[in-house]
């Protein structure tokens, strides 16, 4: 849960950032996407690193560069110095993300997987929805600069609980070779794995959905809607029970119904709530509650289709967990750089730039499903 707080907390701040700072949204957008794009390539070292050096020495690595970041982040004095360290923030914050998956994998398969991906995703998903409401009240109180000393502290017990209470699971005979030869080629495995991939990239495009109402929210609802920065939080937590009754569902069912079933569902299920977003918000209908309804509806089903995703695609790679998991995050992440900035681009004062791109990632992600992945 470490990464989703960095992303989220401080999304509240995005309006009193630009002021302090002189920046417009795009420029304030860009310490997110900086953040994301650094996530993306920090999962893509992690992963072929700790099939060759083990889970645990990479993931406490990675920890160590995320507290020195945030810290740096915390003292920046302009937006382009926020968004450099953001971008190393990132890099040592994507361990968490991309070890937690590999090591599920070492540890558990099939639809067992799933349903432990599914209680993890719980977390990853619920963290970005309550992060807003912590970062909301330090802002009113202490300013923004405390929401990433929060973090650092975040990050101390983070690497605290790593040290004490996670143990290696990566055996030493199954590690891969050394080299880059066997780095690109758990790579090329996984890339041109036809199925695998499609999981991948559908469950990925999902993230752009989710990150696109992530980046977006702050100025749709604090500008346009006039919700007050302190208040802003609970649309966030609104929706942490829209994913956990998502994430219960997909629990309770995977089991019997199938990994793939339950993609399609949640894939299904997604295109059905973005669309009703697209028209509340287009037609501005209830204002800022038809908003917040059509956000419950299109969140719900993000940890079905997310855990699902990646359990179907890590089930091929027993060998390589930490490459797979490190190109499942990339996708995921790199979808939701791509649209923060999307929506920072077309920003026009209105909530229809958010709403269109979500609806464009649920339909991207439903043709992938469909066109590469076959039961």
């Amino acid at each position: 849960g470490l990464a989703p707080l960095s992303i989220d907390m401080y999304l509240p701040t995005f309006p009193t950032i630009g002021k302090e700072f002189g920046a417009n949204a795009a420029q304030i957008q860009l310490t997110l996407s900086g953040y994301m794009f650094g996530f993306t390539l920090g999962q893509l070292c992690y992963g072929p690193l700790s099939d060759r050096f083990g889970r645990r020495p990479v993931l406490l690595s990675g920890i160590a560069l995320y507290v020195v970041m945030t810290v740096l982040c915390a003292v920046s004095i302009n937006a382009e110095m926020l968004t450099f360290f953001r971008f190393f923030q990132a890099i040592g914050g994507g361990a968490g993300t991309v070890l937690s998956r590999a090591i599920v994998r070492d540890l558990y398969s099939g639809v067992i997987m799933a349903r432990v991906m599914s209680l993890l995703l719980m977390l990853i998903l619920c963290a970005p929805m309550i992060a807003p409401v912590i970062g909301g009240y330090l802002l009113v109180w202490m300013g923004w600069r405390a929401v990433f000393w929060a973090l650092a502290i975040c990050g101390v017990f983070a690497s605290l609980v790593a040290i004490f209470r996670i143990k290696e699971t990566l055996e030493p005979e199954r590690r891969s070779s050394p080299g880059l030869i066997s780095l690109w080629q758990g790579y090329i495995a996984v890339l041109t794995h036809r199925k695998a991939l499609g999981y991948i990239l559908s469950g990925g495009v999902t993230f752009g959905a989710l990150f696109a109402f992530l980046s977006g929210a702050p100025f749709v609802f604090i500008e346009f809607y006039g919700v007050a920065p302190e208040h802003m939080g609970y649309i966030f937590t609104v929706n942490v029970f829209s994913v956990m009754f998502g994430g219960w569902i997909n629990t309770r069912l995977v089991v019997s119904k199938g990994i793939h079933q339950m993609m399609s569902v949640g894939t299904l299920l997604l295109l059905s709530g973005s669309l009703i977003l697209f028209v509340l918000i287009y037609f501005d209908i209830w204002g800022v509650w038809g908003a917040i309804l059509g956000i419950i509806i299109f969140t719900l089903p993000l940890n079905m289709i997310n855990s699902n995703a990646a359990a179907g695609a890590l089930e091929f790679f027993p060998d390589k967990a930490g490459t797979a998991s490190a190109v499942v995050g990339a996708i995921r992440y790199g979808s939701g750089a791509i649209s923060g900035v999307c929506v920072g681009l077309l920003y026009n004062g209105t909530a229809i730039p958010m709403a269109a791109v979500i609806l464009i990632c649920s339909i991207i992600s439903i043709i992938f499903l469909l066109t590469m992945v076959k039961n």
